[in-house]
């Protein structure tokens, strides 16, 4: 496993797909929830994506994903002269239609706050790139679970809309055109060695001279490279996960005391403070299941 790896289970995130059909004739969608994090995955055929009045093609295998879901309208490339209808992907392909997967995505954990910050309004994702190398096996399983319908075809569609969300964070981090914050570091495997020999041990006193020898780099060049790759210094990155930790465990109702403990802290009071300096609460409120944003942490 990677230091990525610990980050994306750390998300806790769930994907509900709300819209896997095939739409024809003049039809029109339209966001489904402002705020939210989702994305459009075209199955079939091709359409066109506005966003206030920003045009663009999407076609058979692209994916459109909004971190927190703006305006925006997918429409026809080329409308016929009759009303829009859907039909179920079980139904016949309609040489005329377009296939669309609209997902919403969810996460239980505050750290997927630094991914979403970090993109862009929207994001399209090319079947041509790279990333068509992965897409279009998810695209198939998730046309031929759909098509083939039956028992438990919902939660597999569910799941394999987690894969495609996942590829898509996996390829933004491999593409220099697209910053994504620190998370840039980890595409570096000396950096990404350093930061996963901390995430495995956060009790112990992770120096920037242990995390450049980790990294088999001298100090002046692991903390170097690590802020030019991630735009954190070490020291920074290293209280934002040993609180994220924190912040799952007392969501969990472990004591304050142990939690701290448990991501390097020896003083109850100096973790507490720190983790007020954070996220603007106290932990015993987190423990207790005080809610954030109107989400239940408990």
């Amino acid at each position: 496993m990677s230091a990525l790896d610990d980050f994306l289970r750390l998300l806790q995130l769930q994907c509900s797909v709300y819209h896997n059909q095939q739409v024809c004739g003049d039809w029109l969608l339209e966001e489904h929830a402002v705020g939210q994090t989702c994305f459009h995955l075209v199955s079939h055929g091709e359409c066109i994506l506005d966003v206030g009045g920003h045009e663009t093609a999407l076609r058979t295998g692209d994916v459109v994903l909004f971190p927190r879901e703006i305006r925006h309208r997918l429409v026809p490339i080329s409308p016929p002269g009759y009303p829009g209808e859907r039909h179920d992907l079980s139904e016949k392909w309609r040489p005329d239609a377009t296939g669309l997967l609209c997902a919403a995505i969810r996460f239980e954990h505050r750290a997927s706050e630094q991914l979403l910050d970090a993109w862009p309004e929207y994001l399209i994702v090319r079947h041509h790139s790279e990333a068509a190398r992965w897409l279009m096996p998810v695209l198939e399983q998730l046309v031929a679970v759909s098509r083939s319908g039956g028992p438990g075809s919902e939660v597999i569609v569910d799941r394999l809309a987690e894969v495609v969300f996942m590829e898509v964070v996996r390829h933004c981090i491999r593409d220099a055109r697209q910053p994504v914050g620190f998370l840039t570091a980890y595409t570096d495997p000396a950096l990404s060695r350093a930061m996963k020999g901390f995430h495995e041990s956060p009790d112990e006193p992770w120096t920037l001279e242990k995390a450049a020898g980790t990294a088999h780099m001298s100090r002046a060049r692991f903390a170097r490279t690590f802020k030019v790759a991630s735009g954190w210094t070490w020291r920074r990155y290293q209280t934002w996960w040993r609180m994220q930790l924190a912040w799952s465990a007392l969501s969990k109702g472990e004591s304050v005391l142990s939690v701290a403990q448990s991501v390097g802290y020896q003083s109850e009071a100096a973790f507490s403070r720190t983790f007020r300096r954070h996220f603007g609460m106290y932990a015993g409120e987190v423990r207790r299941g005080v809610q954030f944003n109107g989400v239940g942490l408990d």
